[in-house]
């Protein structure tokens, strides 16, 4: 992600834009190609642009949205809207003390299994809550990980083999 993307999508979450219409936007903007393509493309005017944003944006009723959207052709960002819409939702969460989080997993962990790794999260994060993504991972042979933002918990067999190999190879 760019800073730029990253300023963009906490600017969309602080003019108040609901994340059901930022979910509708994005479906909007993935379903029309040509849309996107053509409010990202240098060649068309920015007028044009803008008159686009106004027909199409409209429909959702805020000000505020369209003036973004505008902003964005503006400054030629629109080429980076899906990132925006991921810092978004990123920066909603984190003001909703929502702490985002994958699971690797051989085999699908129990509810019991699956709670207390969400409460060891949210301990060891101070968060309120965990949205736990789930990835099913056979090349782990057994166990799982856990990764959240920049940490990683391994508690997989590949990753204590390799850890094991690496201490033997340091001898």
């Amino acid at each position: 992600m760019t800073q730029k993307a990253i300023n963009y999508g906490i600017v969309l979450y602080q003019l108040g834009i609901s994340q059901d219409m930022v979910e509708e936007i994005k479906a909007l903007v993935d379903e029309n190609l040509e849309l996107a393509d053509a409010l990202a493309s240098p060649v068309v005017e920015h007028a044009e642009k803008r008159k686009v944003i106004d027909r199409v944006f409209d429909r959702f009723g805020s000000k505020e949205l369209v003036n973004f959207m505008k902003t964005l052709c503006d400054n030629d960002g629109f080429d980076m809207i899906n990132d925006i819409f991921d810092e978004y939702e990123k920066y909603a969460k984190e003001q909703q003390d929502i702490l985002s989080a994958t699971l690797y997993y051989v085999t699908p962990p129990t509810d019991k299994q699956k709670a207390g790794i969400e409460d060891f999260l949210m301990k060891e994060y101070g968060s309120k809550a965990v949205q736990l993504s789930m990835v099913e991972k056979k090349e782990l042979i057994g166990g799982f990980v856990i990764r959240t933002g920049d940490r990683e918990y391994d508690r997989s067999i590949l990753g204590r083999y390799k850890s094991l190999r690496q201490k033997l190879v340091m001898r």
